[in-house]
C-alpha cells in the first residue's frame, strides 16, 4: 500500500493477526534452514499437557519470542524450537480426578494400565492442540517443522538410551532407601515435588522408658515406634559417656527396641533436649545417620512401621497394626501418659511436606527403588555428576540472570542427594528394565526370547526433561540440528523450577554430550495480581490470556506483561496494563498514518537537515544503542519504556509537531518510522509487520535488519536547550493564567551564538510555544513575567493575554483558602496529642503538603 487514504483509520488487531501470522510461517521465516549466519537457539520450555497456558506462560512466550526477533533481524540463524510436556505426575493426577468426577472411585482399579493410559492420551493429545494453538496466538516465531514432545518417539529414544548410558557406567542403581511417598497418588516423589505448608501441630517431649537416660522430642510420636537410635552432639558433655550403649526399651512395637545412642556432628546441642531420637525407615536425615553408622562398621536397625497404604505395619506391633498415623499417634500418646512418660505437650506450627498434585502429607517410608548415584565417579570423566554441576556455573559457562541465583543453585548441589528415578505411575517413560526369573535386562530395547517381563515403573517427568536441549536436536543421533545449535543459546524459566529442571539439564548435558545446555539463563519471577497475589481460580482472579487477546490484540498482552518485569523478580499485572499497551499500539499506528500522509503531500526531501531534524536523528541512534544493549543483557522492561518514551515524548510530542512546520522531510520521517518499526518488532511484531507492509516496505520486517544511525551529539545539546527553552515558556504561560489556545508574545535576551540557533528554529519554537511573536531584545520589560535558564532569559508580555483584574481575584481567592489551609495544618501539627497518636506516615504526609502550601502561597503572592 502506499496511499495514506487506504490506511484504515484504525487498528484492528482481531483482523489481521491470524493473517500476519500464517504469512510469516509460509515465507519460511520461522525455519533456521532458510538463513546463514551465526547460530542462536532457544528449545521453548515445552507447557504441561495439563490444560491450557496461563499468563505465566504468556510471560515466558513474549520473552523468548521477544529475544529470538531480536537475533534473527541480527542476522543471526535464529532456532525457537517448540514443544510440549507429557508432565507424567501432573497428567494423570488430573485424569484421575476427572474420572473420578465422573463417578469412578479408583480409576487405576476399575480400568487397568492400557485403558487409563489411553483416557490419559486422549486428554494430552487434545490438550496438546489447544496449548499449540495458543502458543501461535501469542505471536510465537516457533519452527513447527521441529515441533517436538517430551513422550514421543524420539524424545523416548533419547530417554532410554540415557538411561542404559547412566547405568552402564554405575550412576544408576537399585537400592533400597528412604522415599518421599505419596499415599493417595501411591507413588514416590522428589524432593522438589513437595510442597511445604505450614500447619498447626504438637510436639511432644518424653521418654521411651523410665529408667532411659535421655529425653527426647518428637511431632510423630508414632514413628518413634520404629526408633533404632539417640543421636547426640559428640562433644555434648551430657550424654558423652552414653555414647555407644545400647538400650532395650518396650514401647509396645511387636518387639522391644534396641536403642543405640549414637554421636553425629550434624545434632545441635543447643536445640531442645540436644538428643534425637532416629528412625531410620521414616527420615531421610535418619536414613542418613544409618548409612553412616553402616559404614563405620556399628550399625543400627531399620524397622519401618508405616507402610505404603498409610497403615501402621505389623512391625509397629498388633495394637497398632492397620490404624492410620493420626489413629496410632493418638493411642501412642495415651500410652505414654498412661505411663507417665509424657514430659510436655506444646502447640506448635510445623511446616509439612506435602504432594504437590495429590496434595497429602508426604511420608517418608522405605523402598527399593531406581536412582542416580551424585557421588559415583564417571568411569570417562573422572568427576561425579555434582562435579560437573558444580562447574558449569562456577567458571560462568553457564551465565545465571540474576547472579543471586547462581549461589542458590551451587548450595543446592552441595546438598544434593541420590535422586530418586522411579515412579508408580502409568503415564509417562517405562524403566528401560526387564526382568525374567533372577535375570535383569537393562537395554534400549526389549530383549529376545519369552518370559521377560518390563519393569511396572516410570521414571521421575524431570529424566526426560531434563534432556530436552539436546534430545529435541536429534541425539543421540550426531544430527546436524545438534551440532549447530547446541548448546543452546538462552534459556528462560521461572525461579520455582530452578531445581527441578535446570538442575537436571545441567546435570543430563554435562554427562551426554561434555557441554552445557546453554550459555545464558534468563530467571524470572511469579506473576501476581494487582495485589499481590497468585493468580488461581480458587482466589476467582484467573485471567485467560485467549480473552485479553481477543479484546485488546496480541501486542498489547505482550507489551503489558513485559512492562515492569525484571529478572527474579515477580511481576504484577491488572487490565489497565492492558489497556496502556493497546494505547500504545494505537499511538504507534496514528503516528505511522501521519508520517506516511506527510510524506506523501510533501515528497521532496529538503536539501539540508534542520537542527530538529539532526537532533531526532541522533536521539534515534542513542535509542537504538540503549534498546540493542538492554535486549543483550534480556532487560525487556527497560528497553520496552525507552522506546515508548521515545515515540511518545520525543517523536509525537515534539519532531512531528515541528514537522507540521517545517517542510520536506521525507527523507527523515522515512527514516524514522524505519528504524522505529524496527526497534518496536520484537516486542509488538504483528502491528509493526502490519504497517511495514502497508508502507510499501519490501520484503518482512521479521526478516529485516537490526538499525544503525549515525551519531551527532552537538545538534543534540543545541536542539535540548531550544526544547527546555519550549518547555519552560510553557509552564510560563500556565503560572501566569494565560489559556492554552491563546496566542501571546514573548521576548528574549540571550547571547550571539544561541540567538542564532533560535532565530534558525524560529517558525516550530513559536508553534510549540502558541506564541504571535518571539524576538530578542537587550533588556526584558520591567514588570512582565520571567523565566530564566543558562543560556537565556525570556519574557512574557500579559497584555491582552489575560483580564489582569480577573485573574488578581481569581489568585486573591487561591490564596485566600491556601491561608485558612496552612493555618488550619499548623494548629493540627502543633498539638502534641494528635502527633504522637496518629501513624508516622500521616504526620510526614501533613508535614510535606504544608510546605507544597506555602511555596505555591509565596509563588502566588508575586502575581498579586
Amino acid at each position: 500500500m502506499s496511499g495514506s487514504q487506504e490506511w484504515p483509520k484504525a487498528y484492528e488487531a482481531s483482523g489481521v493477526e491470524d493473517k500476519i501470522y500464517a504469512s510469516w510461517e509460509a515465507s519460511g521465516a520461522f525455519n533456521p534452514d532458510t538463513r546463514s549466519g551465526e547460530p542462536y537457539s532457544i528449545m521453548m520450555p515445552p507447557p504441561n499437557v495439563t490444560g491450557v497456558l496461563h499468563l505465566g506462560h504468556s510471560l515466558e512466550q513474549s520473552i523468548m519470542d521477544t529475544m529470538i526477533r531480536f537475533q534473527r533481524m541480527r542476522g543471526k540463524k535464529t532456532l525457537l524450537l517448540p514443544g510440549t510436556d507429557h508432565a507424567a505426575i501432573a497428567t494423570q493426577a488430573k485424569v484421575e480426578k476427572m474420572l473420578m468426577a465422573e463417578g469412578m472411585k479408583d480409576p487405576r482399579r476399575e480400568l487397568g494400565r492400557e485403558k487409563l493410559v489411553e483416557r490419559i492420551r486422549e486428554f494430552a493429545e487434545e490438550s496438546k492442540a489447544t496449548i499449540i494453538n495458543q502458543i501461535r496466538k501469542m505471536g510465537s516465531s516457533a519452527d513447527w517443522s521441529r515441533l517436538a514432545y517430551t513422550f514421543d518417539e524420539d524424545r523416548n529414544r533419547a530417554v532410554r538410551e540415557l538411561f542404559v548410558r547412566m547405568y552402564n557406567d554405575g550412576l544408576i542403581y537399585r537400592g533400597y532407601r528412604v522415599v518421599n511417598w505419596s499415599v493417595k497418588g501411591q507413588s514416590t516423589a522428589s524432593d522438589d515435588e513437595i510442597e511445604h505448608v505450614e500447619r498447626p501441630a504438637k510436639i511432644y517431649t518424653f521418654k521411651y522408658s523410665k529408667d532411659f537416660p535421655i529425653t527426647i522430642a518428637s511431632t510423630r510420636p508414632e514413628t518413634k515406634l520404629g526408633d533404632t537410635a539417640v543421636a547426640v552432639h559428640p562433644k555434648d558433655a551430657r550424654y558423652k559417656k552414653l555414647i555407644g550403649q545400647t538400650f532395650t526399651v518396650d514401647v509396645g512395637a511387636a518387639k522391644p527396641l534396641e536403642i543405640k545412642i549414637i554421636a553425629d556432628e550434624s545434632v545441635d546441642p543447643e536445640f531442645g533436649t540436644g538428643a534425637l531420637g532416629v528412625t531410620p525407615a521414616h527420615s531421610a536425615i535418619d536414613f542418613a545417620m544409618f548409612e553412616k553408622q553402616k559404614a563405620k562398621g556399628e550399625p543400627i536397625n531399620l524397622i519401618p512401621v508405616i507402610g505404603p497404604d498409610g497403615k501402621m505395619t505389623q512391625e509397629a506391633g498388633s495394637e497398632y497394626a492397620g490404624l492410620s498415623v493420626e489413629q496410632a499417634r493418638e493411642k501412642f500418646v495415651a500410652w505414654l501418659k498412661k505411663n507417665d512418660l509424657l514430659e510436655k505437650e506444646e502447640e506448635i506450627v510445623q511446616s509439612v511436606g506435602t504432594s504437590d498434585r495429590y496434595g497429602d502429607v508426604i511420608e517418608a517410608i522405605p523402598m527399593t527403588q531406581w536412582w542416580l548415584d551424585m557421588n559415583k565417579v564417571i568411569p570417562s570423566r573422572g568427576k561425579t555428576l555434582r562435579d560437573l554441576m558444580r562447574e558449569a556455573v562456577v567458571g560462568e559457562h553457564v551465565r545465571i540472570t540474576p547472579d543471586r541465583f547462581a549461589k542458590l543453585y551451587l548450595d543446592r548441589v552441595e546438598n544434593l542427594r541420590d535422586w530418586c528415578l522411579s515412579r508408580q505411575l502409568w503415564w509417562g517413560h517405562r524403566i528401560p528394565v526387564w526382568y525374567r526369573a533372577d535375570e535383569m535386562h537393562v537395554g534400549t530395547e526389549a530383549p529376545q526370547g519369552d518370559g521377560w517381563e518390563q519393569d511396572p515403573d516410570t521414571l521421575d517427568t524431570w529424566f526426560s526433561s531434563g534432556s530436552w536441549t539436546f534430545s529435541t536436536l536429534g541425539w543421540p543421533d550426531k544430527t546436524n540440528d545438534l551440532k549447530t545449535f547446541h548448546p543452546t543459546s538462552f534459556m528462560q524459566m521461572g525461579y520455582e523450577i530452578l531445581y527441578l529442571w535446570m538442575m537436571r539439564m545441567i546435570l543430563m548435558s554435562e554427562y551426554a554430550l561434555e557441554q552445557i545446555p546453554f550459555k545464558d539463563v534468563y530467571i524470572h519471577g511469579i506473576v501476581r495480581d494487582e495485589h499481590g497475589k497468585k493468580f488461581s481460580k480458587s482466589s476467582g482472579n484467573g485471567i485467560d490470556p485467549l480473552d485479553v487477546i481477543e479484546k485488546y490484540g496480541t501486542d498489547a498482552l505482550r507489551i503489558s506483561i513485559l512492562s515492569g518485569t525484571t529478572p527474579g523478580n515477580d511481576s504484577r499485572f491488572y487490565m489497565e496494563k492492558v489497556e496502556n499497551g493497546r494505547n500504545l499500539v494505537n499511538k504507534i499506528w496514528n503516528i505511522s498514518r501521519f508520517i506516511i500522509s506527510t510524506i506523501e503531500a510533501d515528497p521532496i526531501p529538503a536539501k539540508t537537515q534542520t537542527l530538529a531534524d539532526k537532533w531526532v536523528l541522533q536521539r534515534l541512534t542513542e535509542l537504538t544503542k540503549f534498546v540493542t544493549e538492554k535486549l543483550d543483557a534480556a532487560q525487556f522492561s527497560s528497553a520496552s519504556e525507552e522506546l515508548r518514551e521515545f515515540t511518545w515524548t520525543i517523536l509525537a510530542d515534539w519532531y512531528l509537531e515541528i514537522a507540521k512546520v517545517e517542510k520536506g522531510k521525507t527523507e527523515i520521517l522515512q527514516k524514522v518510522l524505519d528504524t522505529l518499526l524496527r526497534l518496536w518488532h520484537p516486542f509488538l511484531p504483528f502491528v509493526t509487520e502490519y504497517i511495514w507492509g502497508l508502507s510499501s516496505k519490501e520484503g518482512k520486517l521479521i526478516t529485516a535488519t537490526w538499525p544503525k544511525v549515525e551519531v551527532d551529539g552537538m545538534s543534540v545539546a543545541k536542539f535540548e536547550a531550544l526544547r527546555d527553552m519550549v518547555t519552560e515558556m510553557r509552564r510560563l504561560r500556565a503560572e501566569q493564567g494565560v489559556e492554552a489556545a491563546k496566542k501571546v508574545e514573548f521576548v528574549f535576551t540571550t547571547s550571539d551564538e544561541f540567538a542564532n540557533t533560535v532565530v534558525e528554529n524560529l517558525e516550530w519554537v513559536k508553534r510549540l510555544s502558541n506564541a504571535s511573536a518571539f524576538e530578542r531584545v537587550d533588556a526584558i520589560t520591567e514588570g512582565w513575567p520571567v523565566t530564566a535558564l543558562g543560556h537565556i532569559s525570556v519574557g512574557l508580555n500579559l497584555a491582552g493575554a489575560v483580564d489582569l483584574e480577573k485573574e488578581k481575584a481569581k489568585i486573591e481567592k487561591e490564596l485566600a483558602d491556601l491561608e485558612t489551609y496552612i493555618v488550619s495544618t499548623e494548629v493540627k501539627l502543633s498539638n502534641v496529642d494528635f502527633t504522637s497518636k496518629a501513624p508516622e506516615q500521616v504526620v510526614r504526609s501533613m508535614s510535606d503538603k504544608l510546605e507544597e502550601a506555602k511555596a505555591k502561597r509565596d509563588a502566588l503572592k508575586k502575581r498579586v
